[in-house]
């Protein structure tokens, strides 16, 4: 997928609500514009902007928007894949427990994650599926969810990126200062990640309003 087809199905389809929220979320920690006060920025240059923003990034890290958008969902996957309950081992000739809500969404996740060149499609069923499993955990205290609530209604964007960046690599303990994502370089992956996050919730609200 190339940046302009990406941000053409996302960015450039956001009604008026969404627009505004996901241009508050980006300006000034993301994405600066010297010129140009922030209520006349129109959505035509914010595009522009963010396309400028990505074709930096594929420079800096020698990565097509293709394998950003693979980095963001392995990035996806290495939070969610530890709030997802184990399959319980059983002896044999035992019968084997049924799987559980978040499993069997998460399974479907896993499917389209192994697909590699994504569709924008399978990229919101993607990013839909684990947003929601992540909010789930992040309302459970950061522990596994068995259930969760899939309607977008209950997704609140500063709560899963607050709860992003505090995230631990390899557990779910908040021991030690590192944390799984360097945010300090703005032209990174992780840092992508991060704003393909917001464009994705954005677009994903957008659509649910519009009930596509």
């Amino acid at each position: 997928m190339e940046i302009k087809e990406f941000i053409g199905n996302t960015v450039k389809n956001l009604d008026t609500k969404y627009y505004a929220y996901l241009k508050d979320k980006l300006l000034g920690e993301y994405l600066t514009f010297g010129f140009i006060e922030e209520n006349k920025i129109s959505k035509d240059v914010f595009c522009e902007k963010l396309m400028d923003y990505f074709e930096k990034v594929e420079i800096k890290v020698n990565y097509n928007f293709s394998k950003l958008l693979v980095k963001y969902v392995e990035n996806l996957y290495e939070v969610v894949r530890n709030y997802i309950p184990k399959e319980p081992s059983v002896k044999k000739g035992e019968q084997i427990p049924p799987m559980s809500r978040s499993a069997k969404y998460y399974k479907h996740a896993l499917e389209i994650k192994e697909s590699r060149n994504f569709t924008m499609r399978q990229v919101e069923d993607y990013s839909r599926i684990m947003l929601s499993l992540y909010m789930g955990a992040v309302n459970a205290g950061q522990k596994e969810v068995n259930d969760f609530e899939f309607s977008t209604e209950g997704m609140n964007l500063d709560k899963i990126i607050s709860a992003l960046k505090a995230e631990k690599p390899g557990n779910k303990l908040p021991i030690g200062k590192k944390t799984l994502f360097n945010l300090e370089d703005l032209y990174s992956t992780d840092t992508v990640t991060f704003i393909i996050t917001m464009i994705m919730f954005c677009h994903i609200k957008n659509r649910e309003v519009r009930g596509e």
